[in-house]
């Protein structure tokens, strides 16, 4: 039984956390190492971390402001097994997680796999987020697995990714020459994340990695109808809809409404000013 290492990158998630490291120490496989980068938490998650008192769990405060590529690389380089599994601090695995990854794996030129995520309840409103993946192609770290062997071939994560898309980045390249396999029992279950202000508007800034993306791997799927991105003009031009389509549950969920209207007007402006300065003309 060979050793797997399961990297978590974490911020300020001390509230999710513990459930996420019971899951993963829950797990049935056994001989595993916990790589817990903490990106310089202003949270309680170091006391979280210890309360575990478990010697799988390496944890490693990382203050350098580098991206969230060069978080992951980091990682990487301090981790010890031939196959490296990805979640985020605020999933739940499930107990067969790796042994599902593990059983695909046995395939020839399978250098990754990709599991099913999913919400952990469906009782949220619009001021909580969460990521699904029901029939794989995202690639997204809170639910996949490499070889170690590949990664280090590839160059690890591109570090000029430094807000998102590097996930989806790295499997891209280890697409060109290898193949990567969805595997719906490999199962993540996402847990319900509270929007802050600061968050949301940050998240509108990930649309400078998207035309990245765009450009160097021609990825136009990350653009909804290339750089019109009709979904986010119906919500500039048409606000009102956002409280049709999003849930209200609480006092919360409209005050947080408003705010995807001040992301998208960001999130658009960020993308022409990418577009342009990459002199990248996106349809």
């Amino acid at each position: 039984m060979e050793l797997v290492s399961i990297i978590i990158i974490t911020k300020n998630h001390s509230k999710y956390l513990s459930k996420c490291l019971k899951s993963v120490l829950n797990q049935n496989y056994k001989n595993i190492e916990i790589i817990l980068v903490d990106h310089n938490s202003s949270d309680n998650t170091s006391e979280i971390v210890k309360s575990f008192n478990s010697d799988k769990i390496k944890y490693f405060l990382y203050k350098e402001n580098k991206g969230i590529a060069n978080v992951r690389n980091f990682g990487i380089r301090n981790s010890k097994g031939k196959l490296i599994f990805f979640t985020d601090s605020d999933c739940i695995v499930t107990k067969n997680w790796i042994e599902e990854g593990i059983t695909i794996f046995s395939n020839d030129n399978v250098e990754g796999i990709e599991g099913k995520t999913i919400a952990e309840n469906q009782n949220f409103g619009a001021s909580e987020h969460f990521v699904e993946n029901f029939l794989g192609g995202q690639y997204q770290t809170c639910n996949i697995a490499y070889k170690r062997s590949t990664l280090i071939e590839i160059g690890m994560f591109n570090e000029n990714y430094r807000i998102a898309y590097e996930d989806v980045d790295l499997a891209l390249r280890v697409k060109k020459k290898y193949t990567i396999k969805f595997n719906p029992e490999m199962l993540v279950f996402h847990q319900l994340v509270k929007w802050s202000i600061k968050a949301l508007i940050c998240n509108a800034f990930r649309g400078g990695d998207k035309v990245m993306l765009v450009k160097e791997h021609k990825y136009k799927q990350i653009l909804n109808f290339g750089i019109l991105e009709i979904n986010s003009l119906i919500v500039i031009f048409f606000p009102f809809l956002l409280f049709f389509y999003y849930r209200i549950k609480s006092l919360r969920d409209l005050i947080i409404i408003p705010i995807f209207f001040l992301r998208a007007i960001i999130h658009r402006l960020v993308i022409w000013k990418a577009a342009y300065n990459n002199k990248i003309l996106i349809f």
